[in-house]
């Protein structure tokens, strides 16, 4: 094994093979942490939401991945939006794994980087039986005003944390708000990697992929939440307009089925490969993601801009800090205001001047620099 100079223990949930922008965030970091002489250990959940497995165990140069078998495929999207259910659900299995790991390992550890709430509880436990300096990353709003004893449960949990990586802007002043030092918190903006996510010979690619005319593309978890009913409904009333939707989730059957009875509608599945999905991207004219909740920091937005595609997203969550107005429409996630947006915006998304000042966008904010936040977490207990 090569050498190393500090060991992090990651707890996530969730992680690859499984799909969604934490997971895309869990594997940019720990690619980061190992290509800069850290060791890393990932303990997780066999994938919850897909059919794909991982390895049990998956060594490789000095990152460590640990994925639990868990009972219930499929039911996380289910339970999630009954935060009881879901910390029952995910609790359990991740727990009884870091606990044993952790017994085994600790004198290797110097730090524990947990993320989302089920892995805040089982860091707080672990940190109690052998102190290491820990963090926590959030990747959601949580709408504690709307949720008093969800607000409490994270004063409790995330109070002893040394360092908090809030999604957002949004984030971190609802984190603030219920009574958490602001000294620890600070925003951990995400970064994509912009040798992949670039321009390509745009003419060339619409060719290879077939694709011809004002071209609209969706590519995420097929889900209810992330709007992707309401572009099927702005499809039907812009057939001269071309949808392609990349992804998978329970609404799939209902994609299908619009696919099938809607020549302007192209449904091509799951695309787990970066470069297939980049050619996607560079075919398009617009990237259109309304989500109906308040959205985090989601790298699919970045993705697009790096390609130079511009985007129309909805007008919540962390959106709005993060995507300017030069590079996106802002909207409320509605039929009639995607339709309308839809109508005015195919020729400026189509001039060149708009794709350079996207993948500028890009360049300025969402380089791999962001990734300092995170590390300096580490080394900072104080987090300013």
């Amino acid at each position: 094994m090569a050498s190393f100079s500090k060991t992090v223990l990651m707890i996530c949930p969730f992680a690859k093979p499984n799909l969604g922008g934490v997971e895309s965030h869990l594997e940019k970091l720990t690619n980061y942490l190992v290509d800069h002489n850290y060791r890393v250990f990932l303990l997780t959940y066999q994938p919850l939401t897909t059919r794909a497995r991982g390895k049990s165990i998956d060594k490789r140069d000095n990152l460590e991945i640990h994925r639990v078998s868990w009972f219930g495929n499929g039911w996380f999207t289910k339970l999630e939006p009954f935060f009881p259910l879901i910390f029952l659900y995910l609790f359990p299995g991740l727990f009884g794994k870091c606990l044993f790991f952790y017994l085994r390992h600790y004198r290797e550890i110097d730090y524990i980087h947990a993320h989302g709430l089920v892995a805040a509880a089982i860091a707080k436990i672990l940190a109690r039986i052998h102190s290491k300096r820990t963090i926590i990353s959030t990747h959601a709003i949580y709408q504690f005003e709307n949720r008093k004893i969800l607000a409490l449960l994270n004063k409790w949990l995330l109070g002893s944390a040394d360092s908090i990586l809030a999604v957002g802007e949004p984030s971190r002043q609802e984190l603030i708000s219920i009574g958490l030092d602001p000294k620890k918190i600070r925003v951990h903006p995400n970064w994509i990697d912009l040798d992949v996510y670039r321009p390509l010979d745009r003419t060339a690619i619409r060719s290879s992929l077939g694709v011809s005319g004002v071209t609209v593309l969706f590519a995420g978890r097929l889900l209810e939440k992330k709007g992707v009913l309401l572009i099927l409904e702005a499809a039907k009333s812009l057939p001269h307009i071309q949808f392609i939707i990349a992804g998978d989730g329970p609404v799939k059957d209902a994609v299908v089925d619009c696919a099938t009875q809607n020549a302007n509608v192209n449904y091509v599945g799951s695309i787990s490969d970066s470069d297939k999905l980049v050619e996607y991207y560079n075919a398009a004219d617009v990237f259109v993601s309304l989500p109906l909740y308040d959205e985090g920091f989601a790298g699919v937005y970045l993705e697009a801009l790096a390609c130079g595609t511009p985007v129309i997203a909805s007008k919540r969550g962390c959106l709005p800090d993060f995507l300017d107005h030069s590079v996106a429409t802002l909207i409320e996630p509605t039929v009639e205001n995607l339709v309308q947006n839809l109508t005015l915006q195919p020729n400026t998304c189509q001039s060149e001047e708009s794709r350079k000042r996207c993948r500028q966008y890009a360049l300025e904010h969402f380089s791999e620099k962001n990734v300092q936040v995170i590390v300096a977490s580490y080394e900072d207990s104080r987090g300013n």
